[in-house]
């Protein structure tokens, strides 16, 4: 997962590089790196429910606004997030990520696919987010996430 996410990288970096007719410093690249090392750490600890993980890369002022139009923060995110006999994340998968870095911030946004077992049985959802990341104390942290769920395609509606 992390080795198609930082390839990734390379592809996005030159596309904002281009867009935006910069040199890309080490700098960049290296913040670039780290962001998306954390993006790839973050979807493993959702899949895993590893609220220590999850409590590392959410700030403490983070401020979530769900595809269902609440607004939480870190403490009610990591609840939601906390290991639960009655459900178990199989998979978290990113695709179709982007990457905009603004010295000690970043934006990444992306497509994500969660596969779930509950009793016994799997259900899948697959949303859209924008996530910012601030560096602090030498890591990059989510201050602000707003997630969107994507609905299943109908057949014959263009979409």
């Amino acid at each position: 997962m992390l080795r198609s996410i930082l390839v990734g990288v390379w592809v996005v970096l030159g596309f904002v590089v281009s867009a935006e007719a910069q040199v890309v410093t080490a700098e960049q690249r290296q913040s670039a790196f780290e962001v998306l090392a954390t993006v790839a750490v973050w979807a493993d600890a959702v899949r895993d429910r590893d609220t220590k993980k999850l409590e590392h890369i959410f700030a403490d002022d983070m401020v979530i606004t769900a595809f269902d139009g609440s607004v939480r923060g870190k403490k009610e995110e990591l609840e939601v997030l906390k290991p639960n006999p009655n459900l178990r994340t199989t998979s978290v998968t990113n695709e179709h990520v982007g990457l905009k870095i603004f010295g000690e911030v970043a934006v990444v946004t992306a497509q994500t696919t969660m596969e779930f077992v509950v009793a016994e049985k799997t259900s899948r959802m697959a949303m859209r987010y924008t996530a910012v990341f601030v560096k602090r104390d030498g890591r990059w942290q989510i201050v602000v996430l707003q997630t969107a769920r994507l609905q299943p395609a109908v057949p014959g509606i263009p979409g």
